[in-house]
């Protein structure tokens, strides 16, 4: 990622506090000293399951919650007669300005939005007593990934209603789930995504009790912290997470080029796909 500001978020009612990391042409009320924490730190692979044509063990790579932590300097205008303490308080008020005292801190290209991450301050330090003020926040956030904030969405036209269907993320540098919706224009027993149509390695399948009808909708995710398998039937939801075959391995998209077979693709059409790219560090 080629970064140039990172902007502390709480909300859309809230005005967002923005750290340039450049050398401003005009002094910023904050300065950024340094940032740790942003970098891919103690990897741990976990085994989830073996693939079943190869027999390879897969294996999730993951990461302990991230911690963040930004030192600033602050630089008042003095010459509007801003204090040091109006500076400083600015940023207090980010510490619980919503009801889930949550902040994003969301790294920009320029005008353009790259990524977030999502945390809570655990510490706000302040060495009163030192010639240049700073002061010092840590971030705690539970998902150690940096992710899009607004998803990666494919218009249903660009979708292939024939296999195999091939998406390609050239933007992250981490694997990441997917969300979808189809409308069932056949009847079909069950659903089925797999990387290969003959011998497949992973498969993952959903077999409702009674199949798809014409018009059912299926709705899925496999995103981080949203995973979810149910279908509309006269705008009635049932929930599939029971009906998810047990040898079933999630989808998800890893860098690069991704491909799939729909065993049910010639029986649905593609209400919406999208996507929130993922990102080890910065």
């Amino acid at each position: 990622m080629r970064l140039t500001s990172v902007v502390l978020h709480a909300s859309d009612l809230i005005e967002d506090v923005e750290f340039s990391l450049r050398e401003a042409k005009i002094p910023s009320r904050y300065i950024v000293r340094q940032i740790l924490g942003i970098d891919a730190e103690e990897i741990t692979p976990k085994f989830y399951g073996t693939g079943q044509s190869s027999g390879t063990k897969f294996y999730d790579l993951a990461m302990k919650p991230k911690e963040i932590v930004m030192r600033v300097g602050l630089n008042p205008n003095f010459h509007v007669n801003e204090t040091i303490s109006e500076v400083r308080d600015k940023l207090y008020r980010l510490i619980s300005a919503t009801r889930n005292g949550q902040i994003q801190l969301r790294w920009m290209s320029g005008a353009s939005l790259v990524a977030g991450i999502t945390g809570m301050v655990t510490k706000f330090e302040v060495p009163y007593f030192t010639a240049l003020p700073e002061l010092q926040i840590t971030f705690y956030c539970p998902d150690p990934l940096f992710r899009s904030v607004h998803p990666i969405t494919y218009e249903v036209a660009d979708l292939p209603t024939t296999n195999p269907v091939i998406l390609s993320d050239n933007a992250s540098t981490a694997p990441h789930g997917l969300s979808f919706k189809v409308k069932f224009t056949a009847t079909a027993s069950d659903f089925t995504i797999q990387d290969d149509p003959v011998d497949p390695d992973w498969g993952f399948t959903v077999t409702p009790d009674g199949g798809f009808d014409v018009d059912d909708e299926l709705w899925f995710s496999s995103e981080y912290g949203n995973k979810q398998v149910y279908l509309f039937n006269l705008t009635t939801p049932h929930h599939l997470m029971d009906k998810i075959d047990d040898t079933s391995i999630w989808p998800i998209i890893f860098p690069g080029a991704n491909t799939f077979h729909f065993t049910a693709i010639g029986d649905f059409d593609w209400l919406e796909l999208s996507y929130h790219s993922a990102y080890w560090g910065v």
